[in-house]
């Protein structure tokens, strides 16, 4: 018995790579020349670095935003980078909290390419960080305006085509890391990034009558126009805790949400604590790779204890400090 302890790990770590292979195997891959994706929120950031990788595959474009001459600008950029140059890029001004917009949008941008969404990406959002004591409830209708019914309505205006044509498809929900844990701060853009995981793990299952794939994206924070923004309404306690997490560049944050699809994953994240996260809150949904994060899950569990001890101390010390400043 002493003699083979080593047979345990060795079959552990065996367990992994085989769970890992097999994954490989089955992978649907990132052939999507001739296809046609749709892309909300695809004038900026993360949603037009997506465009211009499909775009470099050969893929057919349509993205849409509310600024034209942001989309005017980023076809520019997209048509630069195409394989093939008689790849059209459609674009067109939409407003993705109105479904007849959306619908509008989509019918034009399938007549435009004569063929019908094969993949639809979900990236428009907007995060309002702020106390929740001083923000007006008017920001957290918004936010599930904008972050959780403009996925609904994307996806309820595209999938009457997707399924009448019957090949298939690709849906990715782009949510957020603040899917899997919330702290001071983001009450109202969390709240909204947690329906869309509901949401995702409900169609993921429900989807598999039609052959569409369904995945979800949380990343971590992106490098964007966006993130400039919220950075200077953010209150300084979330400044402090979002401080372990740098900013990453759009074009690597699209390599990690092709790649994960690619690799027919259905949680993806680009985020290493978001990742551990993800496998201590993965529900019932398909996990990565089951015996790696079985072997794992001990020191996970501390992982998450220390994290969390990290938010309440920053807040715990935050309020110590205000509470001070008010007596003086």
């Amino acid at each position: 018995m002493t003699q083979t302890w080593w047979a345990w790990p060795v079959a552990a770590v065996g367990l992994c790579v085989l769970s890992a292979i097999y994954t490989k195997l089955r992978a649907p891959g990132f052939r999507v020349a001739g296809k046609h994706v749709f892309i909300t929120g695809g004038s900026t950031g993360l949603g037009l670095a997506t465009a211009k990788k499909y775009a470099k595959a050969g893929a057919s474009v349509s993205i849409v935003a509310r600024g034209l001459d942001k989309l005017e600008e980023a076809k520019k950029e997209i048509e630069e980078v195409r394989s093939n140059p008689e790849t059209k890029v459609f674009i067109k001004s939409c407003d993705v909290t109105s479904f007849e917009s959306l619908k509008e949008a989509i019918e034009a941008a399938n007549k435009a390419h004569d063929r019908v969404v094969d993949h639809l990406i979900c990236c428009a959002g907007v995060a309002t960080p702020g106390y929740f004591l001083d923000q007006d409830i008017s920001v957290f209708r918004k936010s599930m305006e904008l972050n959780y019914f403009g996925v609904v309505n994307t996806i309820k205006a595209a999938l009457p085509a997707m399924v009448a044509r019957g090949e298939g498809g690709r849906i990715m929900i782009v949510s957020s890391g603040l899917a899997m844990l919330s702290f001071i701060g983001f009450s109202q853009y969390s709240s909204s990034k947690y329906a869309l995981r509901g949401l995702a793990e409900a169609l993921r299952n429900e989807f598999k009558l039609y052959n569409i794939d369904v995945h979800i994206f949380y990343p971590g924070n992106i490098d964007s126009p966006g993130f400039v923004e919220e950075n200077k309404i953010k209150p300084e306690e979330t400044k402090t805790i979002e401080g372990v997490s740098e900013p990453i560049h759009p074009d690597k944050v699209a390599d990690s949400m092709i790649s994960g699809m690619s690799n027919g994953h259905f949680s993806i994240t680009n985020d290493p604590l978001i990742a551990m996260l993800r496998a201590l809150a993965n529900g019932v949904t398909p996990r990565l790779n089951t015996p790696l994060e079985l072997f794992l899950m001990p020191l996970l569990v501390l992982i998450q204890v220390g994290f969390g001890m990290f938010m309440d101390f920053v807040v715990w010390q935050s309020g110590k400090k205000k509470k001070k400043e008010k007596t003086n």
